[in-house]
């Protein structure tokens, strides 16, 4: 059995005003950033949808690198034990 199936790895994730900070003391390698996202905007009280109602997606920068991250990539593949992420609503312009 690989043993990435069992790692975690621990984040500390803000929102883009800085004010909601939650720290993921052990989030599973083996989930993606997209899987990952959606467990922690509902521990920092982020809205899910838009004013008209809408699914809002968000986006995630690992400060580390400076890049967005993948909502496909894993988290045992783009983070570190200690990594800090900012997590901001995907805003297309129309």
């Amino acid at each position: 059995m690989p043993q990435t199936a069992t790692m975690t790895v621990g984040v500390q994730v803000r929102d883009v005003t800085g004010q909601k900070v939650v720290r993921a003391p052990a989030v599973p390698a083996s989930s993606t950033i997209r899987e990952m996202v959606e467990r922690i905007i509902g521990r920092m009280g982020l809205s899910r949808n838009d004013v008209q109602g809408r699914p809002l997606q968000y986006q995630v920068r690992l400060d580390r690198e400076g890049r967005h991250l993948n909502g496909a990539e894993t988290v045992g593949d783009a983070l570190v034990e200690g990594d800090e992420l900012t997590i901001a609503p995907s805003i297309d312009a129309g």
